[in-house]
């Protein structure tokens, strides 16, 4: 795979920063974090006066980026699109979970550009039959307030090292001839994307009815591996309106995985699994 695909960040960040000066956001354009999430933390804590909108930061690279279940996340200059959001959290929890919901819109943006990418249950982005980027979702007390904190990274290229975790990974640049575009277009386009959707709870609900019968496993042979150690298999249906998996087994019991659940959709051509 050719690795010619890359980010440039010194303009995005420029474009950034003219977006969040026109949007009212908190922006940050770094070279190099430990993590975005800590990053963005640590600028709602410290902010003067307190931050009442969103507040935003997008890095070049991270070196301690961390994906679902502890996996390491890389993060080198220009193979991608790290950044992480804080927007204000409402007193009570959403019926529907936000995490499906922001896959959902970031995957819409994609498509809408190009790159095909669907949502892989429950917080991945795949094209390919691979992993193109992940998303983590925590609500907490932050500056004394609640609020939404979402972590994002989308791969622009194939990473150079290998990952540690048991996934492909797919990228931007392996969309084909479908996505011709403005890289810095489509990582403005996304990140807005998902403040928008991230300050808008009342959205949540509409984004996973979308999202249905339109992600990655649906309708197609899985391995359901539950937190206690016990697997089961069956066909992928619906995704509900609280963010449960809905997995059809062979003696016709419709079962739910949950957030705790792992889900391995099971290659439809010989080789490996889709985690």
């Amino acid at each position: 795979m050719h690795r010619d695909a890359a980010l440039d960040f010194d303009p995005l960040a420029r474009q950034l920063r003219r977006l969040a000066a026109r949007q009212g956001w908190m922006m940050a354009t770094q070279a190099r974090v430990d993590s975005t999430n800590d990053r963005v933390r640590a600028l709602v804590e410290s902010a003067d006066g307190g931050v009442r909108g969103p507040a935003v930061v997008v890095a070049a690279e991270q070196t301690a980026g961390v994906g679902r279940r502890g996996a390491r996340w890389l993060s080198a200059p220009g193979d991608g699109l790290w950044f992480s959001l804080v927007v204000p959290a409402g007193p009570e929890l959403p019926d529907a979970p936000p995490a499906l919901a922001l896959a959902g819109r970031l995957a819409g943006v994609l498509r809408g550009q190009g790159v095909p990418a669907t949502v892989k249950w429950p917080n991945d982005l795949y094209l390919n039959e691979g992993k193109l980027g992940g998303l983590m979702i925590e609500r907490s007390r932050l500056g004394g307030e609640l609020r939404w904190l979402a972590g994002v990274g989308i791969n622009w290229r194939q990473p150079a090292d290998p990952l540690d975790a048991d996934y492909r990974a797919s990228a931007i640049s392996e969309a084909g001839d479908g996505w011709r575009g403005s890289s810095i277009a489509l990582a403005l386009a996304l990140v807005e994307a998902a403040v928008t959707v991230m300050s808008r709870p009342a959205d949540w609900p509409g984004e996973l009815a979308h999202l249905s019968r339109r992600h990655h496993g649906f309708g197609k042979p899985v391995v359901v591996e539950r937190g206690n150690g016990i697997g089961e298999s069956g066909i992928a249906g619906l995704i509900c309106p609280d963010g449960d998996l809905e997995i059809a087994r062979s003696d016709g019991c419709v079962i739910r995985a949950g957030a705790h659940d792992r889900v391995r959709v099971l290659a439809e051509r010989a080789g490996r699994d889709s985690y």
